[in-house]
C-alpha cells in the first residue's frame, strides 16, 4: 500500500520509548523492511534514532555521532547542488569488476533487461517526471555496470530520438569501457551526455591494471569533451585518504565535483564498520588543516545527514556516508537523487538500494511503498512531519 497512516497503536510505544525527541520521522524494520513510525532524540552528544515495529519491537540506533554538527547542516536545495532533475534505472545486472563495496552485486549470468522494458520505465518516468517550465530532465542508466549492454550506444540514440532530445542520457559506470576511446566517441555520438564515474582508488583493490585502465577513461572522456559529471571514491579505511585527496587536488581530472564515502554495510560489504557523515566531514578538514588547504562547506546545497558539499581549494567534493536498513531516516531522504529500482515507486537513491538489497539479494517480499511523502518530487516537501497524519 502506499497511501497509509500509522494508528496508535503503532505510535503510542514509540513515544512512550524516549522522555522528548527532536524530531518525527520515517525509518524501515531491519527485519521485515516496513517502513515505521520513528523519532530522533539526542543522548550523550549522540543523535539516535527509535523505531517501533508492531511484529519486530522497539530498535534504537546511532544515527550521527555528532550532535552539534547534524544541527548544524544546511538542508536548503540550490541547484547545480540539488539532484532532483533525474532518475536511475537499472541497465544491467552484469558487471566487469568485483569491488568488494557493491552494493549491487552483480549477476554475471543473467540477461539484460529488454530494451523495450526499459523504454517502458523511461516513458513512465517521463510521464511523472516532465514539470512546466522544465524542458529536460536526466535519465540515469545505473546496474552493475550498463556499458556492458550490446546495445548501450542503440538504447542511448532510441531515448535520444523518442523523446526529441529533451532527456540528457548519464551513466554511471566504472569507467572500464571507457579505456577504449572509440567507445567514448561511439558513445557520445549515440547521445551520452555525461559520465558518473565510480573510480576504484588503488589503494582500495590494489589492482593496478584496473586501475590504469580508469585513468586512461577518465583522460579519455576529458580529451574528447564528453560530460564528466563526478569522480567518486569509496573509502576502505582513512589511510586512504591521502591518496584520495592527493589525487583530487593535483590530478588535473576536472569534473563537475569528486565524491568520498567510507564503505557501508549493504549488499556485498556485509559486517562494515558503521560511521557516520560527521567521521568522514572532519577526517576531510583535519586533512585540510595538516595539509595547509582552504575548506569550505558549499551552501545551500541540499547537505543533510547523509552527505554535506564542501570546497577544498579549488574542487568541490561531496561528501557521503550512506545509512542502512538499521538506521535509516526517511526525513534526510525527501530530495534526490531518484531512483526506480524497486516495483512501486520512484523514491531516494538510498531508500531504493537498502529495499532492492533485501528484495534482490535476499530474496524477501517487500511487503509496502514508501509514504507519497517520498516519492519523487521536483521540489521537495519542507513542512514538518506529522506522523498521525502522514500519507
Amino acid at each position: 500500500m502506499s497511501n497509509y497512516f500509522f494508528s496508535e497503536s503503532d505510535l503510542t510505544p514509540l513515544y512512550n520509548a524516549v522522555p522528548s525527541f527532536i524530531e518525527e520521522t520515517v525509518s524501515l524494520c531491519h527485519v521485515c523492511y516496513n517502513h515505521l513510525p520513528a523519532l530522533k532524540y539526542e543522548k550523550d552528544g549522540k543523535l539516535y534514532l527509535v523505531k517501533y515495529c508492531k511484529d519486530h519491537g522497539i530498535h534504537h540506533y546511532v544515527i550521527e555521532n555528532d550532535i552539534d554538527f547534524y544541527q548544524s547542516l544546511n538542508c536548503e536545495y540550490n541547484k547545480p547542488w540539488d539532484f532532483n532533475g533525474g532518475v536511475m534505472i537499472e541497465g544491467s545486472d552484469r558487471c566487469n569488476l568485483d569491488c568488494p563495496h557493491c552494493y549491487h552485486i552483480p549477476n554475471n549470468k543473467i540477461q539484460d533487461p529488454a530494451q523495450e522494458l526499459l523504454m517502458s520505465q523511461v516513458a513512465d518516468i517521463e510521464s511523472k517526471m516532465r514539470w512546466p517550465g522544465d524542458p529536460f530532465w536526466v535519465v540515469l542508466l545505473a546496474g552493475a555496470e550498463p556499458t556492458l549492454r550490446k546495445d548501450f550506444p542503440y538504447l542511448l540514440e532510441r531515448i535520444k530520438t523518442d523523446y526529441n532530445n529533451t532527456i540528457q542520457c548519464y551513466v554511471m559506470s566504472n569507467g572500464i569501457k571507457f579505456e577504449d576511446v572509440n567507445f567514448v566517441k561511439s558513445s557520445k555520438s549515440a547521445g551520452l551526455d555525461s559520465v558518473c564515474f565510480g573510480l576504484n582508488h588503488p589503494t582500495y583493490n590494489n589492482n593496478m591494471i584496473i586501475r590504469n585502465k580508469q585513468e586512461r577513461a577518465v583522460y579519455n572522456i576529458l580529451e574528447e569533451d564528453l560530460g564528466l559529471n563526478y569522480l567518486s571514491y569509496t573509502m576502505n579505511n582513512f589511510n586512504e585518504l591521502n591518496d584520495i585527496m592527493q589525487e583530487i587536488l593535483y590530478k588535473g581530472w576536472t569534473p563537475t565535483h569528486f565524491r568520498i564515502r567510507y564503505g557501508s554495510d549493504i549488499g556485498r560489504n556485509t559486517g562494515q564498520e558503521r560511521l557516520f557523515l560527521s567521521d568522514v566531514f572532519k577526517s576531510v578538514q583535519r586533512w585540510c588543516q595538516d595539509n595547509n588547504k582552504s575548506f569550505e562547506i558549499i551552501e545551500p546545497a541540499d547537505n543533510n545527514i547523509y552527505h554535506i558539499m564542501v570546497k577544498v581549494e579549488d574542487k568541490y567534493i561531496r561528501l557521503i556516508q550512506w545509512c542502512d536498513e538499521y538506521d535509516i531516516d526517511m526525513e534526510s531522504l525527501k530530495s534526490g537523487p531518484w531512483s526506480d529500482f524497486t516495483p512501486g515507486s520512484i523514491t531516494n537513491f538510498l531508500n531504493q538500494i537498502i529495499r532492492r538489497n533485501a528484495w534482490k539479494n535476499k530474496g524477501l517480499t517487500l511487503l509496502d511503498s514508501p509514504p507519497e511523502r517520498y516519492h519523487m518530487r521536483q521540489i521537495p516537501i519542507t513542512d514538518k512531519l506529522d506522523l498521525k497524519k502522514l500519507i
